[in-house]
């Protein structure tokens, strides 16, 4: 009740127009009713119409779970089918009652969300619940935006321009649209190679796991730092339970070594190591679906959090808190069971939460966001800067051709844009654009160089940032090889009058700085996207 109570996001949903309460309702008494009929072994008719009635609910407001729901019912008849023919086997006596029940429950909660499929695939051709699945992997896919929202690196979203290039009305959701975004995305993901779809896939498997940066902005460091709890202290407990299966002891903390656990302790574990593999096959599932905090907590954290109580309680098994009120005195003690010690289970929990901070801090020292200058899709140059008239330095001196040396830190670099180069980007319709400046930096061995800092500067002095900012800090490598320093070029970054573009660099006094050139990009991937597929 904690972790539901002190989520950082989950409430704010709960007073909106939004699915998320309505599908964690559904979700929740499911859980429970499964829960119900598996561990407390209540295989009575409401209980399985409970379980029917509340995935209904989810599959309507959220269809998640229509994958896992119907590979669920299929594994229950499989193992009724198995233990009708082999009646001997333990199951058959021990949990043929609750598996039928469960089965039962889960096709009585399939009927109506079948029978909406039927409707839709012989009303409108789409054999499914509803659409908006294309656009999920389109954006969860798409090169530029690294599979999660496109604000997030300062870009908006570019679905509607191919849902316009291959639908009649241009609505993402229609039917052909949503039929053509979905091809989009199975292009990109083949346009990956081996190497680039592990390093791209991981890195949206670290934001489901551990949020965003971008998210963590909004809902404060407890977004992440709860979320690193509970992955921790779930992999402490699960550790916890394979350590004693394979010594061959109690597989329950509280119970006396060499002795076997009961039926309740064993469907219990049984019930939460389903909970577990759910929560895995949920994880892989969104991994290619569009990303944000929104879904992560609503889809992965009514798994989580039941699975992080759950290792909570089996970790603290072994000890016990007593109470005493005497007059006006009162004490709470921690006291261990019999045959127990209170030590290790403090000294896990505090290694768990003292883990999960201290993770937080050195991933987010680390971490970075900005543009994948080698993954963007396909662009279009409409402006490239080469001519050394057009830079001016600040806190440099020259050092050669377009080179120079720092003599203060930070230190400025800054392209100058002409009249003639507004009124050209004026008459061109761009819908997402960026700036890429090439340079190089190079600093005695053991220095480095921090975030640099990209801004658009007017004629007048005026410095030009949208209010996020994050896009706009760019880690630079200082090795002497020519990288491309990439971000967004919308909002306040699209010049619209004479000025400059901005590049502080926080470099040590005596970097040598050297810059190839700046240009200015529209991002043409969705065109891109269009002819490659068929609608």
């Amino acid at each position: 009740m904690l972790l539901w109570a002190f989520h950082p996001e989950l409430p704010r949903y709960f007073a909106t127009e939004l699915t998320e309460p309505i599908f964690l309702f559904g979700l929740l008494g499911w859980m429970h009713a499964m829960a119900q009929i598996w561990v407390s072994d209540k295989t009575t008719l409401p209980m399985a119409a409970q379980g029917a009635v509340m995935l209904t609910v989810t599959l309507l407001s959220r269809p998640v779970l229509q994958l896992l729901a119907p590979a669920g019912l299929a594994f229950c008849i499989a193992c009724l089918a198995y233990w009708h023919f082999n009646p001997r086997r333990t199951g058959a006596t021990d949990y043929r009652k609750a598996v039928g029940c469960i089965s039962w429950s889960l096709a009585l909660g399939l009927l109506l969300p079948l029978a909406l499929v039927l409707k839709n695939g012989m009303v409108f051709g789409l054999w499914g619940l509803g659409t908006g699945s294309g656009t999920g992997l389109y954006l969860g896919t798409h090169p530029l935006f690294q599979g999660a929202e496109p604000p997030f690196l300062g870009f908006n979203y570019d679905v509607n321009i191919l849902a316009g290039l291959k639908a009649k009305d241009g609505d993402h959701l229609g039917l052909v649209a949503d039929r053509a975004a979905r091809n989009a995305a199975l292009w990109q993901i083949q346009s990956m190679a081996p190497a680039e779809a592990v390093a791209f896939f991981s890195r949206k498997l670290w934001w489901w796991l551990a949020h965003h940066p971008a998210q963590i902005d909004v809902f404060g460091s407890a977004l992440r730092k709860l979320r690193l709890f509970e992955l921790l202290v779930l992999m402490a407990g699960t550790t916890s339970i394979v350590y004693r299966w394979f010594r061959g002891v109690s597989l329950s903390p509280h119970q006396a070594v060499g002795s076997q656990p009961n039926k309740m302790e064993t469907a219990r574990l049984t019930f939460a190591a389903t909970l577990l593999m759910l929560f895995a096959l949920m994880v892989i599932q969104l991994i290619p679906i569009l990303y944000n905090s929104r879904y992560s907590s609503a889809l992965l954290d009514p798994w989580l959090i039941p699975l992080a109580a759950c290792s909570v309680a089996y970790l603290t098994a072994s000890i016990r808190f007593a109470a005493t009120l005497q007059k006006s005195q009162w004490s709470l003690e921690i006291v261990a069971r019999q045959g127990a010690s209170v030590a290790p289970t403090v000294m896990m929990l505090t290694c768990v939460t003292t883990i999960a901070i201290t993770l937080y801090n050195v991933v987010g020292k680390r971490e970075s966001t900005s543009v994948d200058s080698g993954h963007m899709g396909q662009t279009l140059q409409h402006l490239s800067i080469t001519s050394l008239d057009r830079v001016k330095t600040n806190g440099m001196k020259a050092h050669g051709s377009q080179m120079w040396v720092t003599t203060e830190s930070p230190s400025v670099l800054q392209v100058r844009l002409e009249q003639d180069d507004i009124e050209k980007m004026a008459q061109i319709p761009l819908f997402n654009a960026l700036w890429e400046t090439e340079v190089a930096l190079r600093t005695e061995k053991g220095q480095h160089c921090r975030k640099a800092e990209v801004s658009y500067q007017t004629a007048d002095g005026a410095i030009l940032q949208p209010h996020y900012r994050r896009p706009l800090l760019l880690p630079v490598l200082a090795d002497g090889v020519i990288q491309r320093l990439v971000t967004h070029a919308n909002g306040e970054l699209r010049p619209r009058q004479p000025g400059s573009l901005r590049t502080v660099l926080h470099c040590p006094v005596g970097t040598l700085v050297e810059w190839r050139q700046t240009r200015f990009l529209e991002s043409r991937h969705p065109w891109d996207a269009a002819n490659h597929i068929r609608p």
